[in-house]
């Protein structure tokens, strides 16, 4: 089954971020979708944690029945890339998660100010 990276499509960072790894992802692999575009039952069935709430408030890649929120899911979807794919291992040394997530808590809050 092909992964799912769900994304605000009313978002400009959101949709800017799709659209860059839609170009650099090959769509045999994953499937970038607007939740704008879905149902909340719709999105029950991509993954049962899956909620409007929790899509309004950070992107997620959902891949072999795993949700990957923020970070983690862009973090996995690296490897996937062509131009990311050797620099995705350097992302999982230690302490990196922790900066990677404070970036998307901060990418959010200015989301949340409609200044993205």
């Amino acid at each position: 089954m092909k992964a799912k990276f769900l994304y605000d499509g009313d978002c400009s960072f959101c949709t800017q971020l799709a659209d860059h790894f839609r170009s650099r992802i090959d769509e045999k692999n994953l499937e970038f979708i607007s939740f704008r575009d879905l149902s909340e039952t719709e999105l029950q069935k991509i993954h049962p944690d899956l909620t409007w709430n929790r899509c309004e408030a950070e992107v997620n890649l959902v891949t072999g029945g795993t949700r990957l929120p923020g970070f983690f899911g862009v973090r996995r979807m690296l490897f996937w890339a062509t131009t990311y794919r050797y620099f995705a291992p350097l992302l999982y040394l230690p302490l990196i998660p922790f900066l990677g997530m404070g970036v998307m808590y901060f990418l959010k809050y200015l989301k949340s100010r409609k200044r993205i």
